[in-house]
């Protein structure tokens, strides 16, 4: 199964270049880091191509490797290129151990050979350092043939996809047979990567429970409209459809996966059976224990400001208390909307804790601090590399030691000041949404009342008074 894209290039020739030629990524592995050492960058390393593919996977098409940035700039100067693309960026991924680093970059070289080979100069480089094996290809931007661009459209991504699937049905590799045309975002990818929940994979929990407990269609609407989704049967419609509170646009539920088209939720909800399950009537009730404690909770002091905001929000979220099973599908809508930005509010909270900050002023100071220290290892950095230029040996190794010492920490500093700037931003919405929840249950609440109040009355209505009146 290989993927490919590509993109254009801005800028400067050199820096896709050394990306793709990088040789702790296309380092042979059945060389040592003995033998390779000696090469040093892939940019300076002058020889022949045998070389170059022996030891990295790394090949020129119409061009050296070595020499290739000199070779595309030539190419350019003779035909007068001033545009502002300077080259296409490319790659073909394939599935994780389905290949083996040869096999990978000899489909690299003969894909584009095949795309790219009679007109324009090509370096492709295989990246060994991820599980699924790829090819990167920095492809000039003009011919050398006749100085005519490469364009970068629909039609030729179709074209490059399509010889890259007839090379791996040659070599016996799989192949996306229906590929779905659109790429997953980024944030999105990286939420289900992190196994956080998103906003596909809470509308498939609240699917799944309508589905289990529904009996007729009118039921799975019901259900989901309890959940806070409303569902489309629309006849004329081809697919059917599924909105959240606070979406802007509906989704297609087919889109959610297999078990969620038209006719495979028609089928679950064909399988619950009407059949009467017998049970006990009393089930034997587990054991309590009762524990007595000394003292009084009116005397225990609660946690407010920031802190507590924070924490009874992490508690809403379900993130509190820990290895909680939460029912994503239940919450509030404006909750289901921070379900991505679960690490980013945990990170916040647990500095607010750590720090025991409960006012914006306390905040500010704490950020204050940091950015004071900062400034002082700035200055402290600047003393130690200009030290580190006359020092020699041993003082310079230490230097060397105390200038990492600095930057670990004013990594850790960075970090600490984006997430003050996060708490300052979100604080206040985060009350915001709480006040809009609160308001929303209270108003849920009243309307039950009332429901029930209604059933109670209408449920005696036709009853015979003590006195024998209707």
């Amino acid at each position: 199964m290989a993927v490919c894209e590509i993109w254009d290039v801005k800028g400067r020739l050199d820096h896709p270049i050394d990306y793709a030629e990088n040789p702790e990524k296309t380092a042979n592995p059945k060389y040592s880091r003995a033998d390779l050492q000696a090469m040093g960058d892939v940019m300076k390393y002058a020889t022949n191509g045998d070389k170059t593919e022996r030891q990295f996977f790394v090949t020129g098409v119409n061009c050296d490797p070595a020499t290739a940035r000199d070779e595309m700039m030539i190419a350019k100067h003779q035909w007068n290129d001033e545009s502002e693309i300077v080259c296409y960026h490319g790659f073909q991924s394939f599935k994780a151990g389905e290949v083996t680093p040869e096999q990978a970059h000899e489909v690299g070289v003969k894909l584009a050979e095949k795309m790219w080979g009679d007109r324009f100069q090509v370096v492709v480089a295989t990246h060994l350092n991820t599980e699924c094996l790829h090819n990167h290809f920095v492809v000039n931007s003009v011919s050398y043939v006749d100085g005519k661009h490469y364009h970068d459209n629909k039609k030729n991504l179709r074209l490059l996809r399509k010889r890259s699937d007839e090379l791996c049905r040659e070599y016996s590799l799989s192949v996306i047979e229906h590929p779905s045309g659109r790429k997953k975002p980024y944030a999105l990818y990286q939420a289900e990567k992190n196994g956080l929940p998103t906003r596909d994979s809470v509308a498939r929990q609240a699917v799944d429970e309508a589905i289990s407990k529904s009996f007729t269609l009118k039921d799975f609407d019901r259900q989901l409209s309890e959940m806070g989704y409303c569902i489309n049967f629309d006849p004329n419609r081809k697919y059917w459809t599924i909105i959240g509170k606070g979406w802007q646009r509906p989704k297609r539920l087919y889109k959610l996966g297999d078990d969620y088209t038209n006719e495979r939720i028609t089928e679950r909800i064909r399988e619950n059976s009407y059949a009467v399950k017998f049970q006990n009537f009393s089930k034997e009730q587990p054991q309590v224990r009762v524990y007595r404690v000394r003292g009084s909770l009116k005397d225990a002091k609660k946690i407010g400001g920031l802190r507590g905001l924070y924490l009874h929000y992490c508690y809403r979220l379900g993130i509190l208390p820990k290895k909680k099973q939460q029912n994503y599908a239940r919450l509030h809508y404006l909750l289901k909307d921070d379900l991505m930005k679960m690490d980013a509010i945990t990170n916040e909270t647990r500095l607010l804790c750590r720090n025991h900050i409960d006012t914006a002023e306390q905040l500010l100071s704490y950020k204050g601090s940091l950015e004071s220290e900062m400034q002082e290892l700035t200055e402290q950095r600047k003393g130690l590399y200009s030290q580190s230029r006359k020092s020699v040996g041993e003082e310079k190794e230490a230097v060397k030691a105390r200038l990492s010492e600095i930057t670990e920490r004013m990594k850790t500093l960075r970090k600490e000041v984006r997430l003050c700037e996060g708490i300052e931003a979100r604080s206040g919405a985060l009350k915001e949404k709480l006040t809009v929840i609160r308001a929303d249950e209270k108003e849920q609440q009243r309307k039950e009342l009332m429901k029930h109040e209604h059933r109670r009355r209408s449920g005696r209505a036709n009853r015979k008074d003590e006195l024998g009146g209707i």
